[in-house]
């Protein structure tokens, strides 16, 4: 393995790629965005994407795709990359899709070029499968995941108290460790255990880091259970996050338990986590680039990078494969990132339901305003081409040798994948840099289609009723509504005009009214147009300030139900 100072400045570059420049270096909230997005909470565009992704011969689309083929050639040129590949994805599959360099960069005299089936150590993004799987289970109603782990593992058992002896102690009753918080990293639990000893400290670190550069093997279950019974929390459950490779051992455990816990016949169900996501995940969507170890059938696929080849044939065992064991390719990537911005998607195994609750933020850092933790999911902050902060959803692996990242936008609908092999460390670097240059092509796309579908003036047939419709800077509005000779803009007390908001369904929107006698508040942030979406009463069973939009191109027609309106574009 790599000695523990080349692993520690790695990681280190990781942490700080938060630092870069263009759309990712990250103002104060308040400094990056203008006072009426601060104050009124402008609505984004809805979700179109989802269903209807761009094309990747749309011009904008085309121009941005050359822009980072030249930058990733450019970045490879460097020499510091054995083999490169990267992707950006929407729900129809790769905008763009590229392999640069070759598949074994230990013998580069006679290696065969990365394909976009070379397969590569994910590390831990192989947490991004552990939560799939635990939804997968969810659905099938084999676990809850506010269950607590010994509900499953008997044998977990846990140290809650702290490293002072005469501070009063939390019991374990008063503070379970739940499947969730597994996933989440708010068990408490600390980062690789069992830990090493750093026996000459403070004269040196020897010792120190995670298994096996510590000294110690890749723990097996036995071990992993005994290194969670002796060792102090870092924190008490729930109360604040800690990245934690042991609780992701601990859930691939308990997942397994969970499975055949609620069979009718336990015995004919897998009894290791690889098998588990063989057959939940891996077959039915088809990923056959994705597994454990390297064996003979595979070993022409595998990427072995010059830094720390032995990696490559390491085996992390049943109890840290969750964690950091799994190989993938650029293909299986691919396929994943289509699942998770469509759950629709003929290859997903999770449901839109399940997708939405793994989307939802866990902890907000009080520290800073723009990073958060999520369900396994690390979140940021950034800013769109309208300086506008929206959330990217993202999971970076790094091991020696090996970087990864799988990076989802979901409010515009697409993702970016890099997989690398070499002495270069900072995928997240590059992750950062594909979004930079994509992310203004996806946002002019976007409002392009929007404005297709919903912008423009629209009259109904006995002219009686009409509405203006327009696309700025990344949001919808109603400058002018008129059904059946009512100014309804002035019957919700609209000091101009108003955002449409998405329902989150297809061509279905709400004027943004707010409260009523909050419109000009100027300290409330979003808190008046959340509490306002569904505060108005029904007419013809339907919400006052529902509106909703069917038919194809040139027949597009406005329903504005509680009315009985119909417009259509003029």
């Amino acid at each position: 393995m790599a000695p523990l100072q080349s692993i520690l400045v790695g990681l280190a570059a990781i942490a700080a790629g938060v630092h870069y420049s263009g759309l990712w270096t990250i103002p104060t909230r308040y400094k990056s965005a203008d006072d009426v997005e601060r104050f009124s909470c402008r609505p984004f565009l809805p979700k179109l994407f989802i269903e209807t992704p761009p094309a990747p011969d749309h011009p904008t689309i085309q121009d941005a795709s050359n822009r980072l083929r030249e930058f990733f050639s450019k970045r490879f040129a460097k020499g510091d990359i054995d083999s490169l590949s990267v992707a950006v994805v929407t729900s129809g599959g790769a905008l763009f899709e590229e392999n640069y360099g070759v598949v074994r960069g230990n013998e580069t005299a006679s290696s065969p070029p990365t394909t976009s089936h070379s397969q590569y150590r994910i590390a831990s993004v192989a947490k991004l499968f552990i939560v799939m799987e635990g939804l997968v289970l969810e659905q099938k109603g084999a676990l809850s995941w506010d269950d607590p782990v010994e509900k499953y593992l008997p044998q977990f058992k846990y140290r809650s108290t702290g490293f002072d002896p005469s501070a009063q102690q939390t019991s374990t009753t008063d503070a379970p460790i739940t499947l969730f918080q597994l996933a989440s990293h708010m068990s408490g639990l600390g980062r690789d255990w069992p830990s090493g000893t750093v026996a000459n400290w403070p004269k040196d670190m020897s010792g120190g880091g995670p298994p096996p550069t510590n000294g110690l093997p890749f723990p097996d279950h036995a071990s992993l259970y005994n290194a969670v019974s002796r060792t102090g929390l870092t924190s008490p459950p729930f109360s604040y996050p800690a990245y934690s490779n042991t609780g992701t051992g601990l859930l691939g455990l308990a997942l397994v338990a969970a499975n055949r816990a609620a069979s009718k016949n336990p015995n004919k169900e897998p009894t290791e986590y690889a098998a588990l996501l063989q057959r939940d995940l891996f077959d039915p969507m088809g990923l056959n680039g994705s597994h454990f170890l390297a064996n003979e059938d595979n070993k022409h696929l595998l990427v072995t990078p010059s830094f720390a080849p032995e990696v490559v044939d390491q085996d992390f065992l049943d109890a840290m494969n969750p964690a950091a064991g799994q190989f993938s390719s650029l293909a299986d990537c691919i396929t994943v990132v289509q699942t998770l911005v469509n759950p629709n998607h003929p290859k997903s195994v999770l449901t839109r339901y399940s997708m939405d609750k793994w989307l939802h933020s866990v902890h907000a850092f009080e520290e800073d305003d723009w990073t958060e933790m999520g369900f396994m999911w690390e979140i940021i902050k950034a800013q769109d081409s309208n300086n506008r902060l929206r959330k990217i959803y993202w999971k970076l692996g790094a091991m020696a040798g090996y970087h990864a990242g799988i990076a989802i936008h979901p409010g515009t609908s697409y993702g970016i994948v890099v997989l690398l092999g070499g002495r270069y460390f900072d995928a997240a670097k590059l992750a950062y840099d594909a979004f930079e240059i994509f992310q203004p092509a996806i946002d002019s796309v976007l409002a392009e289609m929007a404005t297709t579908l919903y912008a423009g003036s629209w009259t109904s047939e006995d002219g009686d009723s009409s509405a203006s419709i327009v696309v700025d800077k990344g949001t919808l509005y109603v400058e002018r509504f008129i059904s059946n000779g009512t100014d309804i803009l002035g019957m919700f007390h609209a000091p101009g005009r108003l955002a449409l908001r998405s329902t989150q369904r297809r061509d279905e929107l709400r004027l943004d009214t707010g409260i009523p006698g909050y419109n000009g508040v100027k300290h409330m942030g979003c808190y008046p147009y959340w509490n306002g979406q569904d505060l108005w009463s029904l007419r013809n069973d339907a919400p006052l300030n529902l509106l909703y939009f069917t038919g194809e191109a040139d027949q597009r027609v406005l329903h504005f139900p509680s009315t009985d309106v119909v417009m259509r574009r003029t």
